[in-house]
């Protein structure tokens, strides 16, 4: 297989401890095309390495190709009625504005104490190894203009240091 095919599959994701977390049957598959940074790097990684309609593989992504290392610090300690949402419990998760653009970012409340929420800001399953039980379904050939999200990022970021933008490391 190669970057930019699309692949159709099943899959079950689990936790060390068996606990299934995820998973896409064939009444519902999951589909997402590669190179486009759909799924999380070592899931993609692995399933190119696959080649065949009906190869089955089940392999293990560390916490670096999943979601990250768990970061102690990584929370927000925020009053209560800054809280958009009415129901706020511990061990739920809502959506909260984050940086400058107020883009939304998911958060599980750890605490309610004194009026101030405390939220974990990592990822649920930050820190974790995921294993995976995969088999391909279907996979479409890449299109021969495919260009990978990457190749994207990197084209658009030399375009606006021609033009002026992001001087970055190189011009300072």
């Amino acid at each position: 297989m190669q970057l930019g095919s699309t692949v159709t599959l099943t899959y079950t994701g689990k936790l060390e401890d068996g606990t299934v977390f995820g998973f896409a049957t064939e009444e519902k598959p999951m589909k997402f095309q590669t190179g486009m940074d759909m799924t999380i790097d070592g899931f993609e990684k692995a399933v190119l390495e696959m080649n065949e309609v009906g190869e089955k593989k089940t392999f293990v992504v560390d916490e670096y190709g999943a979601y990250g290392e768990y970061l102690e610090g990584h929370v927000a300690k925020i009053p209560l009625e800054q809280i958009p949402v009415n129901d706020v419990k511990v061990g739920k998760r809502i959506m909260l504005a984050s940086g400058e653009d107020g883009s939304p970012m998911p958060a599980t409340v750890l605490e309610i104490e004194a009026g101030v929420v405390t939220f974990d800001l990592n990822h649920p399953l930050a820190g974790k190894s995921l294993t995976f039980e995969v088999e391909l379904l279907e996979i479409e050939e890449a299109p021969e203009d495919f260009v990978s999200a990457a190749e994207k990022a990197r084209h658009l970021k030399e375009q606006s240091k021609l033009l002026g933008g992001d001087q970055g490391e190189d011009y300072r």
